[in-house]
Order: structure tokens, then sequence, then C-alpha cells
């Protein structure tokens, strides 16, 4: 994704950010937030219940790919939680989903669900991968929530952009454990 918008200087780290002891990054907090939000939306809540959308439908594709029927029950939970989201902007927000913008494509992180679709498409979806992708997922939704939290003025938003970021790093300790019995 970086390459394809031409930024310079990208690598790939052996051992991903485990192995990582080197420097900090510096630079404004807002620098590159546009690769973690793609589309036209003309309010950060409707992108908020587009990235849901999205995810949610995402998860629920994946379970077409699935044999195993643990994955299967993994990817539902997933769906679940961005069902859940859905469910509490539309309380905070009623009219967001009859004017909620978006296909259900657009995912945290500036991903497209085709490109996970298509990925998953030719190959068997297996437990370690549904954990792995949804980490990373949640983290870019988490960081994105946390930036959001910390940027906005106006009350209601931030309390709703801190919900939305301790959601993230729930299912992310969620995650985290299940990985953990992956590896046991």
């Amino acid at each position: 994704m970086l390459l394809a918008a031409n930024l310079p200087h990208v690598h790939n780290m052996k051992g991903g950010i485990i192995s990582y002891n080197g420097g900090k990054a510096t630079g404004d907090e807002a620098f590159g937030m546009q690769f973690f939000v793609r589309g036209d939306f003309s309010d950060v809540f409707r992108m908020s219940y587009a990235m849901e959308e999205g995810l949610q439908q995402l998860y629920l594709a994946l379970q077409d790919f699935c044999e195993d029927g643990v994955v299967k029950t993994l990817l539902g939970r997933l769906a679940n939680f961005e069902k859940a989201h859905k469910l509490k902007l539309q309380a905070m927000f009623p009219d967001i989903e009859n004017g909620s913008e978006g296909n259900g494509d657009t995912l945290e992180g500036g991903f497209n669900k085709r490109q996970f679709v298509d990925h998953f498409q030719s190959r068997k979806v297996t437990l370690e991968d549904v954990i792995q992708l949804g980490m990373m997922l949640e983290i870019q939704a988490y960081d994105l929530y946390s930036r959001l939290a910390k940027t906005t003025e106006e009350l209601k938003s931030k309390e709703f952009f801190e919900f939305m970021r301790n959601e993230e790093k729930q299912h992310l300790a969620f995650l985290s454990n299940e990985y953990d019995r992956l590896l046991l």
C-alpha cells in the first residue's frame, strides 16, 4: 500500500514489530492520516459506520472460504463486534444508517475489502490468518479512534471516539488471548 502511494524508503522488517529496537517516529501526528481513511465521507461518524460495515462484511465473506467450524465461529464473533459498533453509532446518531456513505468496501487502515477477499479466495483460511488479520485491522482502528479522540474538541464526539478506542482495545485483548491459545 505504501509503495503503491509512491512513498520512498519503505522496508519490510523481518520479525515484525517484535524485532524492532530502533528509533522513534517523528513528525506531525496527523501526517499520514489519509492512509487510514479512504473515501468521500461527509463526517467522521459516517466514516466510522462505513468502516465498521466494511469490516463486518469482510468477516462474513471470509466465512465462505472456511471449512473449519472453529474459524467460522471466530469470524462470526468478529463480525458481531463490528455489528455492535454500528448499533452504538446508530444509537448516538439516529440518522446515520440511512445517510451512511460508502459501499461496505472501506476498512480501517485504508484497506479495501476486495483485497482480502481476493487473497483468501485462493487459499484455505486458517485460525492464525483470521487472528492476525483481525489484530492488524483492530490496531488500525484503535490508532484512528485514539487520534480522533485526541484532536476533537466536541464533547459528544470525544466520548464516542474514546468509547470506540476502548472497544478496539478489548477486541485486541480478545484476539491476543485467542492467539495465545493457538500457540499452546
